[in-house]
C-alpha cells in the first residue's frame, strides 16, 4: 500500500510539475496593405506545451486564433488546438487560405516555444510555416 501512494503521489507531483501559461489577450497583427491573400494570428489563448528541457508526462498542446484576409477583408476567423493529433486539419486549412501557388505545407508551430520560468509576451507569438 505504502509503494501505491508513493507512486501516486510521485506521479501528481511530476504532473503538477508542467506549467500551463494563459494568454488569452490580443495580438494586434493587422493584415499587410497589399491585397491578395493573407493569414494573420489574432491571439493565443493557452499554451500549456511542455517547457524546453523540462521532462513531461504530456507534451502540451498550444491553441490559438487566426483570420484569413482576402483583398484586406477577414472572409473566415477560427480557433485552432495545436498538438500531436491536429495537424492536418490545421495544415488543410491554411493551405486553403494560402496565396494560389503556394508550395505544400510540411509543419506549421506556434512560437516562441516555452521555456520555464521565461513569460512570454503576447505581441512575441507568431506562427511559423515551413514549406
Amino acid at each position: 500500500m505504502k509503494k501505491l501512494s508513493f507512486g501516486f503521489c510521485s506521479l501528481l507531483l511530476l504532473l503538477c510539475s508542467c506549467s500551463v501559461q494563459k494568454n488569452n489577450t490580443q495580438i494586434d497583427q493587422k493584415p499587410d496593405s497589399r491585397p491578395g491573400k493573407e493569414i494573420v494570428l489574432v491571439k493565443v489563448l493557452d499554451d500549456s506545451r511542455c517547457p524546453e528541457r523540462v521532462q513531461c508526462i504530456w507534451a502540451g498542446e498550444v491553441t490559438f486564433a487566426v483570420a484569413a484576409y482576402e483583398d484586406l477583408k477577414m472572409v473566415e476567423q477560427v480557433q485552432f488546438t495545436l498538438n500531436q493529433n491536429t495537424h492536418k486539419e490545421i495544415n488543410d486549412w491554411f493551405m486553403k487560405h494560402l496565396p494560389a501557388g503556394s508550395k505544400d505545407l510540411k509543419e506549421i508551430s506556434v512560437l516562441p516555444y516555452p521555456k520555464e520560468g521565461v513569460a512570454v509576451k503576447p505581441e512575441d507569438y507568431y506562427i511559423q510555416l515551413i514549406y
